[in-house]
């Protein structure tokens, strides 16, 4: 009995102990499993952690690197030496290598210059699309998906972006296991950039997100525990998010991985389930249960393994990064003694990292050391739990650098102080350039403070936020503050002045408008410039120019003092031409009816003698009516086609008579290329010509030599210098009179017994006709020896070969005696002067022609009406009507357009000939009118009938 019993109690022991074994083992298999799940689970809620922190710094970074990029592209659009070459080459190639450096970032491109437009984009086959844009840039503009760039010279840029693909390209690189999942999460918008995974299936608790949301919005990073729904399926796991900024593009985002829990504990759960299993068949093999046991330790140890490397990995990454951001990361105790520092702390403070952690042993003297333990010791006493601080900082080699540190207090379960992890930056840089910001902030400010004009900014609606006054204006004070601008202005300056204000706005562009002040010590006037300061805000500068309204009205009334004398002396030209013209008409043209008449030797030399006062008197009235046109700037430049060479050879051929009578040789050196045809005004050449070859003939003596060179010398493309030299043995010209000489009525000997007669306009003349064609006039003389007058002018060179016909009128006849019969024309003359009647009586009486006379130009138009006729010589000048209306009166009438019209008038201003053919007359003689010149009118206009009736 007692056996059994001590059996029984044996067989409940051994049952009791048994059980007490079997609970023993499942207790700690239990607690085993709860150990390593929890470990593995914050082994993978680390790597978690660095994984999204690793996603959202580095998607960061690549944000930051294409804003970087693009700032590039625009500032080589900026570039004032890029021609339009450029433009449409390196342009297209720079956005295409912009978009193949950042994949998927890039949607589509615009770029709008100041005359054209362009966008560019990227199809999915990865074909580059660039074709012109007609629209406004601004329009394409979209908030958080777009980059913008502009200058004030008009030149934009906008990038669409497709941030959401690229974020989900770029954290495609990043591994979490399956079951887990990636999120953007940007304001209240919640976007999954998992690869592969529908947009719309998984949906948070919204007491999860706000938590979520509060953390982000105030720049906190966390790791939390959630619940979501998948397919109408709750599940539970572990959401880490990091808050980063895509740039200047967009604020405030947060990247946020998300895994299961059970997918963290998924193998750990398999493992136990299965040795519980195991455990349950073999409860008397404790062996089997330390081998199984074991064998998952050992598994688990080697998860944990690849996890600290993984981890570690990231540690790096972040050195690199550190490194990148010249900073390092260090850990001290609760006493203030370091314990660890990073190995970037030596390209940074000058010192190895044995000095630093020496430095801040207890029986440490150094100043810095103290100083920041000071600070520590404050933020302990004030219950902080960061510390965020500048410094300044003199290294070993005595570079003074600003430091930037950021520490983290650590504090146990129980509130004790256990250290601080920190990190510490460089950022000199920085410091420096926020500096300079501050000083160039002050400058302007003091600028503004000290400048005269009157600035205001407003908002956009036009109503008044700041303004700055150095005297004070009614009106313009701190009574304007708050107030709109329309109701700053006059009623008659209102809608200008606002629809200058709008136009800046919405142009970007400067905007100037004036605007006068009634004040109480009299009015003034100001420029105002409207211009955009920012998005939000405009500008005006107000400019007191009342200075300047006095200095323009003055200057209009000297103006029109000086139009005024200009046209005085103009109309005193043209009367002293015409009164001086009018009795040199009949002079000369009575000389030319001599000249064809019998006369002996001595009547023909007097007769010569009066024929060459008569033509200097001219050619001095030429030259002062020249000269006043050049003063003028009425002067004009008419090219044609032609031979310089011909040109050259025509004019020294007037002067062979006169050089024979002298007895002086004239030398001519022309170069073939002066052979080929030039555009260029020869008539004003040759004008130059004649009176630099006159002067030489003129001041060389008898059996003196004259030579002349032209030659041609090329520049670029069809431009030529003409180049021509007139060379004289003449008596030459003291050299400090040489710069005097084209002075206008100059003369060398100017005393009244000089040798040589002139007006000393000739070289002013020619001097200002060179230099209108571009050219300049060089003198150089010696005194004995002769003189050297040079000049080159601008020539264009005439590709196709130039051929004029030169039509001759008819036989170089001597004798014009009764051409009437040969060219019978119906004359009428109008003509109010009895002196010029005289003398046209005479020399069509000659040419064999009879004529009607009318007496001014009201009696003309009757006689044209009345009569028919073939040509009137009608005078411009003529009382009751002149010649210019009666002319229009002709030509207004019907039939009358093929009666010829030949103006006859002693006005020879280019003007003045031009309102002749404006008035409808086909054909214009001066006076004097000469016998030869008149026949050869005639016969041409004779012509022109015959060819009309054929």
């Amino acid at each position: 009995m007692w056996t059994r019993k001590i059996n029984n109690l044996s067989f409940l022991l051994t049952t009791a102990l048994g059980i007490f074994l079997v609970l023993l083992v499942i207790a700690l298999g239990v607690s085993f499993y709860l150990a390593i799940s929890d470990a593995q689970l914050a082994s993978r809620k680390v790597f978690l952690t660095k994984q999204t922190e690793l996603a959202a710094r580095e998607l960061e970074l690549e944000i930051f690197r294409f804003e970087e990029d693009a700032s590039s592209l625009f500032s080589f659009l900026e570039d004032e030496d890029l021609d339009e070459e450029d433009f449409q080459i390196d342009l297209p190639m720079a956005i295409r290598k912009l978009m193949n450096n950042f994949p998927g970032l890039v949607d589509t491109v615009w770029v709008n210059f100041p005359e054209s437009s362009s966008f560019f984009t990227m199809t999915d086959r990865n074909d580059f699309i660039s074709q012109p844009f007609d629209g406004f840039i601004r329009s394409k503009f979209k908030e958080n998906s777009s980059l913008y760039r502009s200058n004030p010279d008009g030149l934009e840029m906008l990038f669409l972006l497709k941030l959401e693909d690229f974020s989900r390209r770029f954290v495609s690189n990043y591994y979490l296991n399956e079951g887990g999942g990636k999120f953007l999460l940007l304001g209240d918008q919640l976007i999954n950039i998992s690869a592969g995974k529908p947009a719309n299936t998984i949906e948070f608790q919204d007491k999860d997100l706000q938590v979520i949301k509060n953390d982000i919005a105030i720049g906190l990073k966390g790791i939390y525990e959630v619940t979501w729904n998948y397919n109408s399926e709750s599940i539970s796991g572990v959401l880490v998010q990091y808050p980063f900024d895509f740039g200047g593009i967009l604020e405030n985002a947060s990247m946020v991985f998300f895994i299961e829990t059970e997918e963290l504990t998924e193998g750990v759960y398999n493992t136990y389930l299965w040795l519980f299993f195991v455990l349950i068949l073999l409860l008397f093999g404790t062996i089997v249960f330390f081998i199984l046991s074991l064998h998952n330790n050992l598994k688990s140890q080697n998860q944990l393994e690849k996890s600290s490397k993984e981890i570690s990995e990231l540690f790096d990454q972040q050195n690199l990064l550190l490194k990148e951001l010249k900073g390092f990361v260090y850990f001290h105790n609760h006493r203030g003694e370091m314990t660890s520092v990073s190995d970037e702390v030596e390209n940074i403070l000058g010192s190895t990292k044995d000095e630093f952690i020496k430095a801040f042993l207890p029986n440490s003297s150094i100043q810095e050391v103290t100083e920041l333990q000071e600070i520590v010791s404050e933020a302990l006493d004030s219950k902080k739990s960061v510390l965020d601080f500048e410094y300044d900082y003199t290294r070993p080699d005595q570079k003074k650098i600003r430091l930037k540190i950021f520490e983290k207090l650590i504090f146990d379960k129980k509130g004790r102080f256990k250290g601080g992890l920190g990190i510490c930056t460089d950022i000199t840089s920085q410091f420096e350039a926020s500096q300079e910001l501050v000083q160039s902030e002050n400058r302007l400010r003091t600028v503004l403070e000290n400048i005269p004009d009157i600035i205001f900014i407003y908002d956009n609606k036009g109503k008044v936020i700041d303004f700055h006054v150095k005297d004070k204006i009614p009106g313009w004070d701190d009574s304007a503050l708050g107030k709109n601008l329309a109701d700053l202005l006059p009623e008659d300056q209102k809608e200008e002045t606002l629809q200058a204000f709008n136009t800046a706005r919405n142009t970007g562009t400067i905007q100037s408008v004036n605007r006068k002040l009634e004040l109480p010590n009299g009015s003034k006037y100001f420029e105002l410039r409207y211009f955009p300061l920012d998005e939000n805000r405009m500008m005006s500068v107000a400019k007191d120019i009342t200075s300047q309204k006095i200095w323009e009205k003055g200057l209009i009334e000297a103006m029109s003092a000086a139009d005024e004398a200009s046209r005085a002396k103009s109309e005193f030209l043209a009367n002293m031409s015409h009164e001086i013209r009018t009795p040199m008409n009949g002079l000369l043209g009575i000389i030319d009816l001599l000249e064809l008449t019998k006369l002996n030797n001595d009547q023909k030399e007097y007769l010569e003698i009066i024929k060459n006062s008569g033509n200097s008197l001219l050619g001095i009235i030429k030259d002062i009516l020249d000269y006043s046109k050049i003063e003028a700037g009425k002067i004009d430049i008419n090219p044609f086609p032609t031979k310089p060479a011909e040109e050259l050879e025509k004019q020294i051929q007037i002067f062979y008579g006169l050089a024979q009578k002298k007895n002086i040789k004239i030398n001519k050196h022309i170069s073939s290329k002066a052979y080929e045809q030039f555009e260029s005004d020869y008539l004003r050449i040759n004008q130059v010509i004649i009176n630099l070859v006159g002067n030489a003939i003129k001041f060389t003596p008898v059996g003196g030599v004259v030579s002349v060179s032209m030659d041609v010398e090329h520049i670029e493309g069809d431009l030529y210098y003409l180049k021509t030299e007139v060379k004289d043995s003449g008596i030459g010209i003291p050299e400090e009179l040489i710069p005097s000489l084209t002075d206008p009525f100059f003369q060398v000997e100017s005393s009244s017994t000089r040798s040589f007669q002139g007006t000393g306009l000739g070289l002013a003349i020619a001097k200002k006709i060179i230099e209108l064609m571009g050219g300049e006039l060089n003198i150089s003389s010696t005194i004995g020896e002769g003189s050297t007058f040079a000049f080159s002018i601008l020539l264009t060179k005439v590709d196709a070969e130039f051929t004029e016909e030169i039509n001759a009128s008819a036989d170089e006849r001597e004798n014009w005696f009764g051409m009437g019969g040969e060219y019978p024309l119906r004359i009428l003359l109008a003509e109010d002067n009895d002196l010029n009647l005289q003398l046209m009586d005479l020399m069509l009486d000659q040419l064999g022609y009879s004529f009607e006379i009318a007496r001014n130009g009201l009696e003309a138009l009757d006689m044209v009406m009345n009569q028919e006729f073939d040509l009137v010589l009608m005078d411009v000048q003529m009382p009751v009507m002149n010649g210019l209306e009666a002319t229009k009166r002709i030509r207004e009438t019907p039939n009358m357009e093929n009666l010829f019209i030949i103006g006859l008038s002693a006005n020879v201003f280019d003007e003045d000939q031009k309102k002749a053919f404006e008035s409808g007359m086909d054909d214009y003689l001066t006076k004097p009118i000469r016998l030869m010149a008149l026949a050869k009118k005639l016969m041409l206009f004779y012509d022109k009938k015959a060819k009309l009736k054929a």
